[in-house]
Formats: C-alpha cells, structure tokens, sequence
C-alpha cells in the first residue's frame, strides 16, 4: 500500500508542471501494458520478421517506380534486422536496433571505407521509418519506436553535408595512455594504435596479415589481396613507417596474446580475437568503446553522470556517446592533426592513400583556430620585410 502512495504522490509531482515527454511516454507504455491483460486486443502482436519483411517489400515495390533502386534499399533493411541485429521476431526487436540503424547503414554496412552520403542515407532512413510505421500500425511495434529513428538534415543551399566529425587529438592520447597502461598489445589496444597511429581505411587495417608487419625494419605494408582488396587495388600498395613505441607493441600482442589463428584462405590475420580475421563491425565497436572520454579517464563533456548514462555503462551502446568515434572519424582527425603540423598532403597520401584533392573535400577538417595557426608562420615571415608598408607588426 506504501508503494502504491508513493508512486501517486511521485506522479502528481512530476505531471503537475511540463512532465518530459520520456516520463509520459514511459507512462503510457505501463498503461497498456497493464490493459492488455484484459484486453488481448491491445497487446503487441509476435511475427516472424522474415514473414513481415516480405510483406513490407511486396507492398513497397508495388507503390514505387524505380523497384531497382528500392530492392537495394530493402535490402540493406533485411540485412542489418537479420544479420547484424538478429531479430527473429517482431517481439525481438528493441528502441537500441532502431536507434543503431542509421550508424550501421552509414558506417558498417558498404565495402568501401568511405561513410555513406548523407543523401543516401536520408532516403534510406525515411524507408526505414516508413518500416516501423508499418510495425505500429499493425501492432507489431510500440509506438515510441518511430521517435528512435533520425532523420538527418541536410544544407541543400551550402552543397551536400560532409560528414564533420572528427576524433580530438586529446581523447586520442587519453585512449592510447589508458590502454598502454590497463589493456597493454592486447588486441584491442593494437588496433587502437594503428587507428590513431596511420589513419587506415578501416578495410585496409582488417586486411592485413602477420607477414605485413616488419619488426625489424618498423614497417608495415598495404597489398592488395583477392578476398581483402585496398580501395585503389595496386594504387594503395605502399609501406607506412610505424613511430615510437608501437612496433614494441605490435610484437608483444604478436608474441604474448595473439591467437593462433589463419583464416579460410590460410592466412594469418594480423587482428584477430580467435575466431578468424576481424570483422568490420567489431573494428567500429572498439573504436565507439575506447573514445568515449569516461572511458579513457577524462570528465564527460556532456554532463553526464556516468553511472546513469547507457553509453558509458554498456560497451555495446557505446555508440550513443555523443563524443565516439567510428573508425572513418579516427581517420579524419589523424589527418587534419598531421595537416596542422605541418605535413605536406604528399605525404599524407604515402601514408594514408588519400588524394590531396579528397584530403580537401573529406578528411582535412580544421577548425577556424587550426586553420588560422597554419598560416601564422607564412604572415609573420612575410611581415619581416622591411620594404613592404603592409606589415603585421
């Protein structure tokens, strides 16, 4: 009886003013939770989600012309629910797959390295959206869910978004001492340095084998192979210098905590956790892990409680962190660091096999303080010409 008091006097205080719309979403869902014991009808039906997925195709691809360019789309829809999210069910399916659907899509789901346009992903996320509608309105899915999906917006009149997120400097050394110190050449300490230590395409990294790495020589090499080809085929194959401590580490984790594992080809994967070459989706989730700031040590500069707070809590919703980065952004800020200090754009496409025109258009991403320092040296030199009246003393 206490209880019950407790929680009416908790509810007259909370909806007396402007209730947050979680508390009353929250409510809802109790209510009807608590009706459909008596009324069966109110409850959530329980479907195959292979059933309802033809379903929603056979539907779709009759209203539309270009069944093509939708067949992809859907596609991609079935893929993440059945492979990536594994739901068999309609009752399987949380508000964590629907928030995760639009990262999976842009990040994880295409070969290539490069994230999805955020064009694209607009229109896939309206079909996605138009999916759980289609789940709420025959009562397979509760109604919060189509609050869960995003739909990016994009500046039309400034040219299409380029995706500007980008690993700090700060977080990176926080990580790469955190792990050095906790997590030391396991493999995910490994696969951290070489993400923030070279900047790799995240399918690059993955492809490598043991042979690829030279302690001796403390480098390690990009070829192309047939079932993990580079981006430009023969055009990425080089050799990349690995700085500082690292070799040391590669060798430890080679020689101390690296499974013995060859694949289906019978190579050697150079990342491995035991069960063959890494995948791209585990890459991307120690990436979210290990640049989340409370994990590696720093404040949360969102003013989060850590102990409340999902994304700090759980490593699989480490991606909600508002401060993760995806592998694609641990490559950006590595190249817009090297840019700031100087490094020529010849010598970030040896490194990092981007182009000086595409390091422009995606991966040099300065702020306005970055850019101005970059230049402070040519205007202070040129400033010491004592024949010029337009100086900057």
């Amino acid at each position: 009886m206490t209880d019950h008091l407790d929680d009416v006097e908790f509810l007259k205080q909370h909806l007396s003013g402007d209730p947050p719309e979680e508390l009353l979403e929250q409510i809802a869902s109790t209510v009807v939770d608590h009706m459909a014991d008596s009324f069966p009808e109110l409850s959530l039906k329980s479907r195959s989600m292979e059933a309802v997925l033809s379903e929603f195709r056979e539907k779709k691809l009759e209203e539309v012309n270009s069944t093509g360019q939708y067949k992809r789309k859907l596609n991609y829809l079935q893929t993440y629910l059945e492979d990536e999210a594994c739901v068999e069910t309609t009752e399987d399916l949380t508000s964590e797959d629907v928030e995760r659907y639009d990262k999976w899509r842009k990040y994880e789901s295409l070969s290539r390295d490069e994230p999805l346009s955020d064009t694209t992903l607009r229109d896939d996320m309206y079909l996605f959206r138009e999916f759980i509608r289609y789940l709420i309105e025959h009562r397979m899915a509760p109604v919060r869910f189509e609050k869960c999906v995003e739909i990016p917006e994009i500046d039309y009149d400034g040219g299409e978004g380029v995706d500007e997120k980008k690993l700090d400097p700060e977080i990176a050394k926080a990580a790469l001492d955190h792990l050095r110190k906790y997590e030391y050449a396991d493999i995910e300490h490994v696969s951290m340095e070489l993400m923030c230590h070279s900047g790799p395409r995240k399918g690059g990294l993955i492809g490598r084998d043991v042979p690829h790495f030279d302690y001796d020589e403390r480098v390690l090499h990009y070829e192309s192979q047939e079932t993990t080809p580079l981006k430009n085929d023969e055009g990425s194959k080089r050799e990349i210098t690995l700085y500082d401590d690292v070799p040391e580490i590669i060798q430890d984790y080679l020689n101390d905590q690296r499974p013995p594992v060859i694949d289906e080809e019978g190579r050697e994967p150079l990342l491995t956790k035991g069960d063959g070459r890494m995948s791209p989706s585990t890459l991307q989730k120690i990436a979210y892990k290990w640049t989340r700031p409370c994990a590696v040590g720093l404040d949360c500069p969102h003013d989060r409680d850590p102990e409340d707070c999902e994304a700090a809590q759980k490593n699989n919703s480490a991606y909600k962190c508002p401060s993760s980065r995806a592998p694609h952004h641990i490559r950006t800020g590595y190249i817009t660091d090297q840019k700031n200090r100087g490094v020529s754009a010849g010598g970030i496409d040896q490194r990092c096999d981007v182009s000086p025109r595409v390091q422009k258009l995606h991966y040099d991403l300065p702020d306005d303080a970055e850019e101005r320092e970059r230049y402070e040296d040519e205007f202070r030199n040129a400033a010491d010409d004592p024949n010029s009246g337009f100086n900057h003393e």
